[in-house]
């Protein structure tokens, strides 16, 4: 749905709303960075809860239709992308969603072997595989979007499993107000529309 990234500009809310910090921060007052689209009447918003968490953020311009093909044709295969958000579906049905630094391929892997192993103590894949029987659709495994910076991954692991109520994962990740997941859903959408656009275009 993502695999090109969507402009996730509707981070701007998805941290609990503090009381405004008027002092001026200094660049190594900031944990991290976030590099994402710019988008008009949101992107200040964004910044500004951002920083409050101690998060600068950097924006860039949008993608356009031409730099999305010419990245769909020279992309590389997901499962050899490193930071990235992805999914596993179980054939009940249900899905895992999560996040690594490393290439997707091999975080795949540990959870395959997580189950030969039966450690189910440290993976939720492992856990609902044993408790059910159940098997993970290894074919099916989806790359959802890619980001380098941990936080910012974090945050969009996190609006995944909400967006999947059916998940096995143990915990929701970081915490998004309720009230933001209709914002979220509306840009995921018009991504989601963008990106099929291209990929017709593309073929």
């Amino acid at each position: 749905m993502v695999s090109n990234g969507y402009p996730f500009s509707f981070l701007q809310k998805l941290t609990k709303t503090g009381k405004p910090n008027n002092s001026t921060e200094s660049a190594n007052e900031f944990k991290a960075t976030a590099v994402l689209p710019y988008v008009k009447g949101l992107s200040e918003q964004l910044r500004r809860c951002l920083q409050q968490q101690g998060v600068r953020v950097v924006f860039k311009s949008e993608t356009t239709l031409r730099s999305q093909l010419v990245r769909t044709k020279d992309a590389v295969d997901p499962a050899k992308q490193d930071g990235v958000v992805y999914r596993i579906l179980c054939e009940c049905g249900e899905v895992y969603i999560g996040e690594t630094e490393r290439p997707m391929q091999d975080r795949i892997k540990e959870h395959d072997r997580d189950i030969r192993l039966a450690r189910t103590e440290t993976s939720a894949v492992s856990e609902h595989a044993h408790n059910t029987g159940h098997k993970a659709l290894w074919n099916e495994v989806k790359f959802i979007d890619r980001d380098p910076y941990y936080y910012t991954r974090r945050v969009k692991e996190a609006i995944h499993i909400r967006l999947h109520p059916n998940n096995i994962n143990r915990d929701s990740g970081i915490e998004i107000p309720e009230a933001r997941m209709p914002t979220i859903k509306k840009h995921i959408n018009r991504r989601a529309v963008r990106q099929r656009t291209a990929e017709g275009a593309h073929h």
